[in-house]
């Protein structure tokens, strides 16, 4: 452990466990099931979905990433201040005015529109490797899959955009991730891989699969993929066309108990208390709360490990703090262990469990991993 994780932990005794050998094994899966001649760009959006942006970055180009792809260019220059010198996709997150920040960091620009392509060519001072970016049913960035080739001759046009890649995202979420979505999606894809050639751009990295599309059709692989959930271990395939056995990079979510008290006996009659509060109740307080990313509730299931044994999660979760009952853990000590997410003893809490208690799903938790929370990496 770091001397500043060692620190952080000791101030704020709170804390996250990445299993980097399972982003490993993660990425090993995904090569295996992609084979070798279709380039990987891990999407490391959101800090690495929580995990940390320079760790994981660096355990995915030593297992062989073509580049990191990335929401936000803040990400991009912590791995460039944290010594990744590799290829660099930004997604659309920010205006032309970011050219000089781009050049200085060597990173490689998303194009979405034809005004798009005029700011940036006008703000760069030197030629500059981008990527193109269609939509093909998301109707989010990226210019429509039918005005293509309107914009692909605009961006030839401009003297300093080189492109080098071209890709789209698919609508993979919420109640209608039928087969005939993603076929509808790809087939515009296609088209726009046509219109591309049509103007002279052959011979470019097209991509448009991430997760669910490569877990579920091979056949979108196309030169590249850009999958993010899958390498931390939440990919889930519904069509069961690939098969993989994808390990959960987060292996524990961990806090310590800060104060312990008993209430003795109480007079309630006049008072209505901020919890189900009962006569000698102990309750231990821990270093979290929604601040941290946990919900404000959490539900009458929810529960933490302290001594390997299971002790409720009580309502309400306030901004620092939570609250815990263990007055059925008679030999609960202040700076205890507790255990949100993991093992302790034979006693385990899996994330899904987590999730279902808050009333979120996995890719969510992730993205709540809020970034001032120590992480440890095992």
């Amino acid at each position: 452990m770091a001397n500043g994780q060692e620190t952080s932990q000791t101030l704020r005794p709170t804390w996250f466990e990445i299993d980097l050998g399972a982003i490993r094994h993660n990425f090993r899966e995904l090569r295996r099931l992609v084979g070798p001649a279709v380039a990987i760009y891990a999407c490391m959006k959101r800090n690495a979905y929580g995990c940390g942006i320079v760790p994981v970055s660096k355990a995915c180009l030593e297992e062989g990433a073509a580049g990191i792809a990335v929401g936000s260019a803040n990400d991009a220059v912590a791995m460039r201040i944290g010594g990744i010198h590799a290829s660099i996709l930004v997604y659309p997150a920010c205006l032309a005015d970011a050219a000089p920040l781009f050049e200085r960091h060597d990173l490689i620009p998303t194009i979405s529109t034809e005004d798009d392509a005029q700011a940036w060519n006008a703000e760069l001072t030197k030629p500059r490797e981008v990527f193109l970016k269609v939509d093909v049913g998301l109707f989010r960035a990226g210019t429509m899959y039918n005005q293509a080739d309107r914009f692909f001759s605009a961006v030839k046009a401009m003297p300093k955009l080189k492109p080098i890649g071209i890709y789209s995202h698919f609508f993979s979420y919420g109640a209608d991730q039928s087969p005939q979505n993603y076929h509808w999606q790809f087939r515009n894809f296609e088209e726009v891989i046509a219109r591309a050639k049509n103007v002279g751009m052959g011979g470019l990295l097209y991509m448009v699969s991430s997760t669910n599309a490569v877990l579920d059709f091979p056949q979108m692989d196309l030169a590249g993929v850009d999958p993010g959930r899958l390498l931390f271990g939440l990919g889930a395939s519904a069509t069961g066309a690939r098969s993989g056995t994808f390990r959960p990079a987060l292996s524990a979510f961990k806090s310590r108990i800060v104060t312990l008290k008993s209430t003795g006996p109480l007079r309630l009659s006049e008072y209505r208390p901020p919890i189900p509060v009962r006569d000698n109740m102990r309750i231990g307080v821990l270093p979290l709360g929604w601040g941290d990313g946990l919900p404000r509730k959490v539900g009458s299931a929810a529960a933490v490990l302290v001594r390997g044994r299971r002790a409720p999660l009580l309502d309400p979760i306030h901004l620092e703090h939570s609250r815990i009952d263990l007055t059925e853990i008679v030999d609960a000590a202040i700076g205890d262990e507790v255990v949100i997410v993991g093992r302790q003893g034979a006693a385990e809490i899996t994330l899904r469990e987590v999730v279902e208690n808050w009333g979120i799903d996995e890719a969510t938790f992730h993205g709540g991993m809020r970034d001032h929370i120590t992480r440890i990496y095992v």
